[in-house]
C-alpha cells in the first residue's frame, strides 16, 4: 500500500505497479510482487535502458540488479516491466540517454 502522498503512475496488476512521490525531488517506488524498490528518476531511466538492452538482445527472461538486490522476471514479463517503467516516467524529465549506459 502506498503512502497518501504517493501517486500510482503506471500499473500492470495489483502487485506490480509504479508510484511516484515528491520526496527528495521526486522518488519512484517500483512494486514487483513482494518487493518494493525506491529509485530516483535517473535510476529509473537507467533501469529502463538496461532492461531495453537485455530485451533487444533476445533475453526475455532473467534478472536485473538494483544494487545488491535482483529483480527477476520470467519469460514474457520483461516487456511488461519495460512498458511499466516507460509509462511512469515524467515526459521531458528523462536525462539524456548517452549519460547513463551499462557496461557488460
Amino acid at each position: 500500500m502506498e503512502p497518501e502522498h504517493a501517486e500510482v503512475v503506471a500499473r500492470l496488476s495489483e502487485g506490480r505497479y509504479l508510484a511516484r512521490c515528491s520526496c527528495n525531488g521526486g522518488t519512484y517506488h517500483l512494486h514487483w510482487d513482494a518487493a518494493t524498490f525506491r529509485l530516483t528518476p535517473e535510476g529509473l531511466t537507467f533501469l529502463a535502458q538496461v532492461l531495453e538492452d537485455l530485451l533487444a538482445q533476445g533475453n526475455d527472461e532473467g534478472a536485473v540488479w538494483l544494487g545488491s538486490v535482483g529483480l527477476r522476471f520470467r519469460k514474457g514479463e520483461g516487456w511488461g516491466l519495460l512498458r511499466l517503467l516507460r509509462q511512469g516516467l515524467l515526459p521531458g524529465k528523462e536525462p539524456p540517454r548517452a549519460l547513463l549506459r551499462h557496461l557488460n
